[in-house]
C-alpha cells in the first residue's frame, strides 16, 4: 500500500493552507500590521499555485521538457509570493521567529541532502 502522498495532493494542501491564511488575515483586518501587503502577496500567489496544480495533472506527451519548465516557473512564482506573505505574517508577530525560520531552511536542506547522500549505494555516487 502506497502511503506517500502524491504531488497533486501536496500542492492542493499547500494551496488550501495559503488560502486559509489569507482568509484569516482578511478576517483580522487592520489589527494585523501590513495586512494589505500580506493579503496582496497571498492573493497574487493563488493563480500560479492553481496553475502549478493544473500543470502537474496534465500529461505532457512529447513535451516533457516544456512541462518541466512550465511547472518550474509557476511553482517558483507561486511559492515565492506565498512564502513572502507567510514570512510577512509571522514578522508582524515575531521578528525572532522569522530569523529562526530563515536560518532553518538551509540547515534542513543540508541535513536532508546529507542523509540522502549517505543512504545512496556507493556505486551510484560515481
Amino acid at each position: 500500500m502506497n502511503t506517500k502522498p502524491s504531488s497533486t495532493t501536496t500542492i492542493a494542501a499547500y494551496l488550501a493552507f495559503i488560502a486559509a491564511l489569507m482568509l484569516a488575515v482578511i478576517a483580522c483586518g487592520q489589527s494585523i500590521g501590513y495586512s494589505s501587503a500580506i493579503v496582496g502577496l497571498l492573493a497574487t500567489s493563488l493563480p500560479p499555485l492553481v496553475a502549478w496544480l493544473y500543470a502537474d495533472t496534465i500529461a505532457w506527451v512529447n513535451l516533457e521538457h516544456i512541462g518541466k519548465i512550465v511547472r518550474g516557473v509557476v511553482m517558483t512564482v507561486g511559492v515565492a509570493l506565498s512564502f513572502a506573505g507567510f514570512i510577512l505574517t509571522v514578522w508582524t508577530f515575531s521578528r525572532l521567529a522569522v530569523f529562526l525560520i530563515l536560518l532553518q531552511i538551509p540547515l534542513w536542506y543540508l541535513a536532508i541532502n546529507l542523509v540522502s547522500f549517505l543512504g545512496e549505494e556507493p556505486d551510484s555516487r560515481a
